[in-house]
């Protein structure tokens, strides 16, 4: 199956399969607090981590891009991040860098929202010049790498070897000019893992879990 086949089949799945799924939410409940001695022009959702600074700690993850029926997915994420703010994420470039037909359907994010902060997205597949060509592509703030072993192997066309990972993050790491996210796409991200990244100099780490959407499911 073509790259941009499995990006269109991602964006049927996810329609059909996620519609009103449960993110948890609803298991949270604040404590009313009765007395307050705040002020609600001196609270700010302002966010820095890894250097990269972020209006809101919600941003729109990585969603899609890749095949030419996804650059109306990405306009309408891109009004929507311009209009609140919010920091968005386009999902993996890989298929631009390898055919630029479909580079458009990325870089529609950057022509609508100009200046707001927008991730760039490889799987760590990839090599320290395709992570510079995808942030030159949309003119990334940052670049996530996205971490998904479970989803290729129930891929027939997924990759089956995985060696030299932290390799290769720690070299795009060293090499580009913007911060780097790690990025897991659907199981969580465990302890062990975490502590590999951080001993790279890896400074932010996007824990995925059922936030994600679950392409294995």
């Amino acid at each position: 199956m073509s790259r941009a086949s499995r990006k269109l089949e991602h964006v049927k799945l996810t329609v059909e399969t996620e519609a009103g799924l449960s993110q948890g939410f609803e298991d949270v409940q604040f404590v009313h607090q009765a007395i307050s001695e705040a002020s609600l022009e001196d609270i700010s959702l302002d966010t820095t981590i890894g250097g990269l600074h972020l209006r809101s700690p919600i941003i729109i993850n990585a969603m899609t891009g890749g095949a030419k029926d996804t650059e109306k997915i990405n306009e309408k994420l891109a009004i929507i991040a311009k209009e609140t703010g919010l920091a968005i994420a386009v999902g993996s470039q890989m298929s631009a860098i390898h055919n630029k037909v479909y580079r458009a359907s990325y870089q529609i994010v950057r022509k609508i929202n100009p200046t707001g902060i927008i991730l760039a997205n490889l799987g760590v597949e990839a090599t320290v010049q395709e992570a510079k060509e995808a942030i030159d592509m949309i003119e990334a703030n940052a670049l996530q790498i996205h971490l998904n072993v479970i989803q290729e192997l129930i891929m027939p066309e997924g990759d089956r070897n995985f060696k030299g990972t932290i390799e290769r993050i720690k070299a795009i790491a060293e090499s580009i000019s913007v911060p780097l996210i790690i990025k897991e796409v659907g199981f969580g991200m465990s302890r062990e893992a975490a502590k590999k990244l951080a001993e790279i100099g890896i400074a932010i780490i996007d824990v995925g879990g059922k936030g994600g959407t679950n392409f294995a499911t």
